[in-house]
């Protein structure tokens, strides 16, 4: 199993959030529904946001918690499946919404596993710190994406 600096894990959490804020700007622009390009825009704004939240955290963790090494199995790397996954036009808000889930959650298991396999207690805690962001964040999604799902719901009635 590889080696890597604690910085070039946190630089591909960075990398996953740039790249699916861009996919779902991408879909943004193909999706027919209004709401649904609503709640695409918020999102890739949101992983703007995240992306930005995780490099003022890298730049506030110690340079020797940067640079500690960490084992790295391609198994953490496999967690980013966006290529895989089709939202086509006319898809709902629901739909959105399962995607988004599955990205979160793929997310969430990348950060505790990189929290399990830290030796360094450093280290783990700042795994452990992201992965308490991205829960709050995926529950923050859930309360946005429901009010977004009752519009939707109201405008068929």
């Amino acid at each position: 199993m590889p080696y890597r600096q604690t910085k070039e894990v946190l630089d591909q959490a960075r990398k996953f959030h740039q790249r699916l804020g861009k996919f779902y700007d991408d879909l943004k622009d193909n999706a027919s529904v209004e709401h649904t390009r609503a709640l695409l825009d918020y999102m890739s704004r949101h992983e703007t946001y995240l992306d930005q939240c995780l490099q003022e955290f890298k730049d506030q963790v110690s340079v020797n918690v940067l640079d500690t090494f960490m084992q790295y199995g391609s198994d953490a790397s496999s967690q980013v499946h966006i290529d895989r996954f089709v939202i086509k036009p006319e898809m709902s808000v629901d739909d959105v919404v399962a995607a988004a889930m599955h990205f979160d959650a793929c997310l969430i298991q990348f950060y505790r596993e990189m929290a399990t396999k830290s030796s360094n207690a450093k280290v783990r805690e700042v795994f452990e710190n992201l992965l308490v962001m991205e829960q709050h964040e995926q529950i923050e999604l859930s309360k946005q994406t429901l009010e977004l799902s009752s519009l939707e719901a109201q405008n068929k009635i």
